[in-house]
């Protein structure tokens, strides 16, 4: 590697110039996560010189633990409803698991508990204050967002016994913004 010692046109040294590369590229990496075993850092494959560090995580020591997305359950039983609301969940750098219906939701949640649980209250098979009493009575601390469009009786009861069992409450149709609030709020 002879040709990497010779002096640069503009007086500096290109081997030092590819380790001040290599070293901002390591740098980079930590602030972006390091990739999985066996893959590269993006714009580092074709380094001969990269570092121990970048060849071998288990080297590697973080000064502060990379925390998880918070995991939201997402109940609706309305497809493209659910869809939207999950898209603008992930978009706030939230993990979404979905679920179309109360006993798909309290099995999902069995399976893999969230963070917070988002149900519609009007649903097929189990509504919502049925699911929010099962999921609390086994989960108390879980934080709940109960949301309705009405139907053909009044949300009023089926909100006030949501409030009384710990969850928030949101009429639809809501802005996005006053839905990622209250999550914000309530996980934070």
């Amino acid at each position: 590697m002879q040709h990497l010692e010779q002096p640069a046109a503009q007086g500096g040294y290109v081997t030092s110039r590819l380790k001040t590369g290599i070293e901002n590229l390591e740098k980079e990496a930590f602030q972006r996560g390091l990739p999985g075993h066996g893959q590269s850092i993006p714009g580092t494959a074709g380094y001969l010189g990269a570092s121990a560090a970048c060849r071998d995580r288990t080297s590697i020591k973080r000064s502060k633990p990379v925390e998880a997305a918070p995991v939201i359950l997402l109940i609706d039983d309305e497809e493209a409803f659910r869809s939207v609301l999950k898209q603008v969940l992930l978009n706030a750098g939230y993990e979404v698991i979905e679920a179309s219906n109360g006993a798909e939701g309290i099995k999902s949640f069995h399976e893999r508990p969230a963070n917070m649980i988002i149900t519609d209250i009007i649903m097929p098979e189990k509504e919502g204050i049925e699911t929010i009493i099962e999921l609390k009575k086994a989960y108390p601390d879980v934080k709940m967002i109960a949301m309705s469009g009405g139907g053909w009786y009044g949300t009023d009861i089926d909100f006030d016994m949501a409030k009384k069992l710990g969850a928030r409450t949101l009429d639809k149709p809501f802005a996005l913004q006053e839905l990622l609030d209250v999550v914000d709020e309530l996980l934070n």
